[in-house]
């Protein structure tokens, strides 16, 4: 088995200092325009892969081919569903975030599909 839990928490880190970078700058330049990218960030990547990760490490969830899909839509709807925010927020195009809620709601269903394969 790969360590799939230490992957989840690994991009929930980078996730958390990406959101919290973010914050800070926006801090800074007193511009919160961006308010919802830094929550989302926080949200689905720091706060979502942590406890999927913590899901894989306790056994609640099944580590194997379907863990590692999860993994890769997980990082696809991490990506993809800020970066669809900041331009549905800066440039009113709201495609990417579309697209990104619902790679995100498909890692979800799919950590829920290894949740109740679980032990």
């Amino acid at each position: 088995m790969i360590n799939i839990d230490r992957y989840f928490f690994g991009l929930a880190v980078l996730a958390a200092l990406t959101g919290m970078t973010l914050g800070i700058v926006m801090a800074a330049q007193q511009n919160f325009q961006l308010a919802p990218v830094h929550a989302h960030i926080n949200l689905v990547g720091w706060a979502s892969l942590a406890l999927f990760g913590l899901g894989y490490r306790t056994g609640l969830a099944r580590n194997d081919g379907l863990a590692k899909l999860h993994f890769v839509v997980a990082l696809a709807g991490v990506v993809v569903f800020p970066v669809g925010i900041y331009y549905a927020v800066a440039r009113q195009i709201e495609i990417g975030a579309m697209v990104g809620s619902l790679l995100v709601i498909a890692s979800m269903l799919i950590f829920g599909i290894n949740f109740l394969r679980g032990k």
